[in-house]
């Protein structure tokens, strides 16, 4: 079954169709520190604040066993951009990477995304397109949204590395609200991770705010490293870990 209307009896007409999804992504990011007490701004009540921040801007390509001829008939739908910074925080005792914001520039990656907690908006995303036959010294990229700036980001990869500081954060924690329906829960999310490769090197980065983005709570106090790498995600697991309400 599709995950999401329209409906139809073929059910090719969802925005969403049935998974399990499968997503590649070319990501520039930037590791960083901010103010824990800036940072709980933006944290449910019994979440706590660490001062590591992770930034990044990725080119994604997501698949579904289900509907393979979409990505060679319709490759628009399932290709996209995206931007976002994680947290790194504990909850009873266990450290999380935890996503206050997230953007994307695809409807379907949207819907697809609020429905497990990741709290995406749309926008847009210009990120370097590097390649193997064409290695540029810095990669950049930049979001923005109803015509004001969210981040931007440069990095100047250096040499090869086999983990990324993020590993540490732990598994992914999400807030998944709709207030209308009742729901206002805290997810874990794990993701199955398979790296192409990783660079490491300097970075730049800085974050704007706008009237209906509040990405100045997140203003790094430190950059600490930039990198550009190649990953593989798919959902290991799933499942709520705390209800809020």
């Amino acid at each position: 079954m599709p995950w999401t209307p329209p409906l139809t009896r073929s059910g090719r007409s969802a925005l969403v169709p049935d998974g399990p999804w499968t997503y590649v992504l070319d990501t520039i990011a930037v590791y960083a520190e901010g103010d824990p007490s800036k940072l709980e701004e933006a944290l449910p009540d019994g979440v706590k604040a660490t001062e590591e921040l992770w930034f990044y801007l990725a080119d994604i390509v997501s698949f579904s066993p289900k509907s393979p001829e979409l990505n060679y008939e319709a490759p628009g739908l399932l290709q996209y951009r995206e931007a976002a910074v994680f947290v790194k925080v504990e909850l009873d005792g266990v450290c999380y990477a935890y996503c206050p914001f997230m953007y994307v520039d695809s409807d379907v990656s949207l819907v697809r995304g609020l429905m497990a907690g990741f709290p995406k908006k749309i926008a847009k995303i210009d990120i370097t397109k590097d390649h193997e036959l064409l290695r540029f010294k810095k990669l950049g990229g930049v979001a923005s949204r109803a015509g004001y700036g969210l981040m931007k980001m440069i990095v100047e990869p250096e040499r090869n590395i086999d983990k990324l500081p993020f590993d540490d954060f732990g598994p992914w924690l999400l807030r998944r609200y709709f207030t209308p329906i009742g729901v206002d829960e805290l997810v874990k999310f794990v993701p199955k991770v398979k790296y192409g490769s990783i660079r490491e090197g300097k970075g730049e980065m800085k974050v704007f705010s706008g009237i209906n983005d509040e990405l100045d709570l997140f203003e790094p106090t430190k950059v600490k490293a930039g990198y550009a790498y190649s990953v593989l995600i798919e959902p290991e697991e799933i499942k709520v870990v705390k209800k809020l309400v």
